[in-house]
């Protein structure tokens, strides 16, 4: 009888730790803006749990379009706001592979608060360097949410050619070509808030028709 008792203390205590484990995933607001050239936009993220929203808002504030991602159904949707309309977003075929040079620098600088690690990807393939600076942290949305994306940009790429980057988060990132060192594109992030989030904001809004091709 102790021994079930004892047995069932350590069940517990290792259950308890696994909803810690499980609850231990950032939830809240990160606000970031892109830069290409003279092109300026402005991002949105709101995560909670598997489910991720990304708005593109313009420069007077309005939300111009909205991308929901459920990491857990694979699922991701397109809404237009001013046209109140939906679609599911298809798969697209992933982008051919390229061999790169992950440099872990070991430096650090602080960002927003955080601590963050200079770390450098290159490819002579593709001319291009990208410096990023990663906060380590309860961010593990972030490499699915590039992986479902599947995005073809060079800051997504390259990013997921860092090895163990799992629970880190990119503050900044600058994108260079290589053989002349000049800047192209940079991804700056000027908030992290971490909040309880409303489902509803993971949800497509009442009254949002589906776009029929």
């Amino acid at each position: 009888m102790i021994l079930n008792i004892k047995k069932l203390a350590i069940s517990i205590f290792a259950t308890g730790l696994l909803s810690f484990n499980a609850q231990a995933q950032f939830e809240g607001v990160i606000e970031f803006e892109k830069n290409v050239g003279n092109v300026h936009v402005n991002y949105r993220y709101f995560v909670k749990g598997d489910n991720i929203r990304i708005e593109e808002v313009a420069g007077d504030g309005a939300v111009e379009g909205v991308q929901l991602i459920d990491l857990g159904a694979k699922k991701m949707y397109a809404i237009s706001p001013e046209q109140k309309l939906y679609m599911e977003a298809p798969n697209r075929r992933p982008a051919a592979d390229f061999d790169a040079k992950v440099e872990k620098t070991g430096k650090t600088k602080e960002i927003n608060g955080d601590k963050c690690e200079k770390i450098i990807v290159s490819s002579v393939a593709k001319d291009r360097k990208i410096i990023y600076w990663v906060a380590k942290g309860d961010y593990d949305f972030f490499n699915d949410m590039l992986k479902a994306l599947n995005r073809k940009e060079n800051q997504s790429l390259f990013f997921q050619k860092i090895e163990g980057i799992e629970g880190y988060f990119p503050m900044l990132s600058q994108e260079y070509i290589l053989s002349s060192n000049r800047l192209v594109s940079e991804l700056k992030t000027n908030l992290v808030k971490k909040e309880a989030m409303e489902s509803s904001l993971f949800e497509i809004p009442a009254g949002y028709k589906k776009f029929e091709r």
